[in-house]
């Protein structure tokens, strides 16, 4: 890694607490992360971030519509990406845009964090500044514009591991009474199985679509490519996907491809047992993206084309027998299977 980088993240910081009103002590990011996180047009409340997503941007200009208005009906407009844990993750993923070789910790302790409620209501503000330009763009759909002071869907996979703040099933929960929520997206490493634990034993903190990034078909492949911090990462994994199997909501596995690396036909089997344990709804898999902090960590050679992910994912298909090609969207690099016996369809008006 180029130690010269001008990347702030690069240089460790050991965890900041702030003292509130009520005694309570609780997690903040440095004012220098906080201060470059906002110069990139993030909304920065204590240890949680809310940014307004381009496809969010290019919906409200009328430029088009991420995959996932496409694949699952979600509004564009008034989608709200969000994270209560900005800028922590156990995983330090090759293929990951965002810098993440600071990272240090591993934990975040429930009596060091602020509530679920704080955390949406002050994001939700946040988002309404950011969002307060656009009044003034010429090309601006006023209509979008006002529906999308209060979002009908919420994506949570900003930035970091979400599963790390420990309420985030109360946060789901919170989001569920907002009069306008229709769907809640998660997305998350799987790397704490008690996550899931806990969704299983309240199915009020189910979000709609439960998403596991699975980028790995094999232990070896998991440590070079994954790199969790915790020494038992791939068990985590693996502990994870059992109980993911059981949950009475909409599942899906990611896989970002990276050339050369993670998407041989050599690796079909590995990848089917692992499909398998977690029996998901859904497979989203997509190409992995040459931007941002990634570039110093992969060359340009291994981001593959949309062709290369398209016959991946349906030689894929073939080989598993219980997943059919449905569709895809060639500007995001993503093509998406589904389990043929899975109670829950794809719109196809939508595609």
């Amino acid at each position: 890694m180029d130690e010269k980088s001008d990347a702030i993240f690069y240089r460790r910081w050991d965890n900041i607490k702030e003292e509130k009103s009520d005694g309570t002590k609780v997690l903040r990011l440095p004012q220098n992360v906080v201060d470059s996180l906002e110069k990139k047009h993030y909304g920065v409340f204590g240890h949680s971030a809310v940014q307004v997503c381009g496809w969010t941007k290019k919906s409200l200009t009328g430029k088009g519509v991420c995959y996932k208005e496409k694949f699952y009906g979600i509004e564009c407009h008034s989608c709200m990406e969000f994270s209560p844990a900005a800028m922590w993750c156990q995983q330090n993923c090759t293929f990951c845009w965002r810098p993440m070789e600071f990272m240090k910790y591993v934990e975040i302790k429930a009596d060091e964090v602020d509530n679920s409620k704080e955390i949406v209501d002050n994001l939700l503000i946040k988002r309404k500044k950011l969002l307060s330009g656009f009044g003034g763009h010429p090309d601006a759909d006023l209509k979008k514009l006002k529906e999308a002071q209060n979002p009908s869907h919420f994506a949570i996979s900003l930035s970091g591991e979400p599963s790390m703040y420990p309420h985030l099933d109360k946060i789901v929960e919170y989001l569920k009474t907002l009069p306008k929520t229709k769907s809640i997206f998660i997305v998350t490493n799987a790397q704490i199985p008690e996550f899931f634990e806990k969704l299983e034993k309240n199915p009020e903190s189910l979000p709609t679509q439960l998403y596991i990034s699975l980028d790995s078909p094999t232990e070896e492949i998991f440590k070079k490519v994954n790199l969790s911090l915790n020494k038992n990462g791939w068990k985590r994994l693996h502990t994870s996907l059992e109980i993911f199997s059981r949950l009475n909501t909409r599942r899906l596995f990611r896989f970002t491809l990276i050339k050369g690396v993670n998407d041989l036909e050599s690796q079909f089997e590995d990848y089917k047992k692992l499909i398998e344990l977690g029996k998901p709804d859904f497979l989203e898999l997509k190409g992995f993206v040459y931007i941002g902090m990634a570039r110093k960590r992969h060359t340009k050679e291994q981001s593959p084309t949309y062709l290369d992910v398209e016959e991946f994912a349906k030689k894929f298909a073939n080989y598993l027998g219980n997943y059919e090609y449905v569709t895809s969207a060639p500007n995001s690099l993503i093509c998406l299977l589904k389990r043929k016996e899975s109670k829950y369809q794809i719109k196809l008006d939508n595609i």
